[in-house]
C-alpha cells in the first residue's frame, strides 16, 4: 500500500502544468486532497486488519511495528512547512521551461528580421544643394567689392563677373550660421522659388553657388536706394499720391503673379522693395517666402513687427496670402501718410494695438476716400472679409489718370 500511495504522489505531481502558477496551486490543493483521502483509506485498513487476541504476542507486536513504521512514513510526506512540499523541484523546471521560451521567441524575432529587407536610402529631395546649386560656376568667377545690405543670416555684396564685367547682387549665406535643419531648409525654399519666378517687378536669380564655406545666390543688381531710403528723401517722407500709387500697384502685381503660383512672400516692407531709375520697382529678399495651396494652413510666427498681420501675431492657422494683403496695407498708408497706421511703445504694446485697435489716420493728413477704401480694405482684422489680391489690383483707384508701368512676365 506504501509503494502505491508513493507512485500516485509521482504520478500526480509529473502530472502539474507547469506552464501555468496557478495550475500548479490548484493542481496542488488536488493532490493534498488525494492525500487526505488515501490517510483515511489507511485508518481503515488498519481496523479491518487488527487481529484476534489469540494471537500470540511475538505476531501482535510484529504488526504494530509495521503499522507504525508505515504511518510515520506517511506523515514524513504529508507534514511539511508549506503546503506546496510535494511540488519540490517544480520551481527549477519551471525557471528552465521560461529560460527556453525565452531563446525561442529571440530566435523566431532573429528570424523574422533577417527575412527583412535591409532599409533603402531615401530619395534625395527635391530641395537638395546639389540640384539647386550651378555645378558649372565658382565663386573665383567674381569679385566681391562694397557690401549693399546685411541681415541675421546673409550678406549682399555687390559682385562683378571677372570676365565679362556684369554686376550682380550676390547673396552670402555663410553656412556656419545655417547651424540647423531648418535654417538650411529656408535657404533651399528661397532659391526653389526663385528658380520658379521670372516677372518684371520680382528681382532676379541667375545662379546659385555652393562652396565648402557659403552658399550663394547671384541676382540681378538693382541699385542699393530701397522704396524706404527713397521715400525718406521726399519732404515730409510723403509721395505724391499718382506716384505711390503708380509704386505700389507695380508691387501689388507682384504679389499677384505670386499668389497665382501658391506662393507667399510674407515679408512685404519697404526696405524689401528696391528703385530703379525708371521707376520701375523690384520685390526682392524671399527668405520668409513659402508655397502653399490655398486649401493648407500655417501658424507661423514671422516677418517684421509693423507689417504682421492680426493672424500671425495670434498664431492662429491661416492662409500666408491674406497676410500678405494686410502687409499691403500697412505698406500703402506708410506711402501715402508718411506713418504706420499702428504704433507701439515697445513690439508687445504694437501687437495689442494691431489686434484691438483700429485703423488710424493722421486727420491733418488729407488722405483720398478712395485711397483710404483700398487701405481698409486690406487692413481688415477679419480674414474672411480682407481683400483678395484681385481685389486689390481692380479697384478704380489706380485706373484713373495714373501713369502705370506695363507689368512684362517672361
Amino acid at each position: 500500500m506504501q509503494r502505491q500511495f508513493d507512485i500516485t504522489l509521482e504520478l500526480k505531481t509529473d502530472a502539474i502544468n507547469i506552464y501555468d502558477l496557478n495550475s500548479i496551486k490548484l493542481q496542488a490543493d488536488v493532490i493534498l486532497k488525494n492525500i487526505e483521502n488515501q490517510i483515511n483509506k489507511c485508518s481503515q485498513w488498519k481496523s479491518s486488519k487488527e487481529q484476534p487476541l489469540s494471537l500470540n504476542t511475538t505476531q501482535n507486536t510484529r504488526i504494530q511495528q509495521q503499522d507504525r513504521q508505515w504511518s510515520t512514513s506517511i506523515n514524513k510526506k504529508i507534514q511539511q512547512p508549506r503546503p506546496f512540499s510535494a511540488l519540490s523541484g517544480v520551481g527549477t523546471r519551471i525557471k528552465r521551461f521560461e529560460d527556453a521560451k525565452d531563446k525561442q521567441k529571440i530566435e523566431s524575432q532573429q528570424q523574422i528580421i533577417d527575412k527583412c529587407p535591409l532599409p533603402q536610402k531615401p530619395p534625395k529631395s527635391a530641395l537638395a544643394l546639389n540640384q539647386l546649386c550651378n555645378q558649372e560656376l565658382i565663386m573665383g568667377n567674381f569679385k566681391l567689392e562694397t557690401i549693399l545690405g546685411s541681415g541675421s543670416f546673409a550678406m549682399v555684396r555687390l559682385g562683378i563677373d571677372k570676365n565679362s564685367k556684369e554686376k550682380y547682387a550676390i547673396k552670402i549665406y555663410e553656412k556656419i550660421k545655417l547651424n540647423d535643419s531648418q535654417k538650411m531648409n529656408n535657404v533651399k525654399r528661397e532659391i526653389s522659388i526663385l528658380k520658379r519666378i521670372e516677372h518684371q517687378n520680382i528681382i532676379k536669380l541667375y545662379w546659385a553657388i555652393e562652396d565648402k564655406k557659403s552658399i550663394n545666390l547671384v541676382m540681378e543688381y538693382i541699385s542699393s536706394q530701397s522704396l524706404a531710403s527713397y521715400i525718406k528723401s521726399k519732404p515730409n517722407r510723403i509721395l505724391p499720391e499718382k506716384e505711390c500709387l503708380s509704386l505700389f500697384y507695380q508691387i501689388a502685381m507682384a504679389i499677384k503673379y505670386l499668389h497665382d503660383l501658391n506662393i507667399c512672400h510674407r515679408d512685404i516692407k519697404l526696405d524689401n522693395v528696391l528703385m530703379m531709375k525708371t521707376n520701375v520697382v523690384k520685390l526682392i529678399d524671399f527668405g520668409f517666402a513659402i508655397c502653399m495651396p490655398l486649401n493648407q494652413k500655417t501658424n507661423v510666427f514671422c516677418g517684421t513687427p509693423h507689417y504682421m498681420s492680426p493672424e500671425i501675431i495670434a498664431k492662429v492657422p491661416h492662409h500666408p496670402a491674406s497676410s500678405d494683403i494686410w502687409s499691403l496695407g500697412i505698406l500703402l498708408s506708410r506711402m501715402i501718410t508718411g506713418e504706420y497706421p499702428f504704433k507701439g511703445q515697445n513690439d508687445k504694446d504694437l501687437y495689442r494695438q494691431i489686434q484691438c485697435q483700429k485703423v488710424k489716420t493722421n486727420q491733418d493728413k488729407k488722405i483720398n476716400e478712395n485711397v483710404m477704401r483700398v487701405i481698409n480694405g486690406c487692413l481688415e482684422k477679419n480674414v474672411q472679409n480682407r481683400w483678395s489680391i484681385d481685389q486689390v489690383i481692380n479697384d478704380p483707384v489706380f485706373h484713373k489718370d495714373i501713369l502705370i508701368p506695363s507689368v512684362k512676365v517672361f
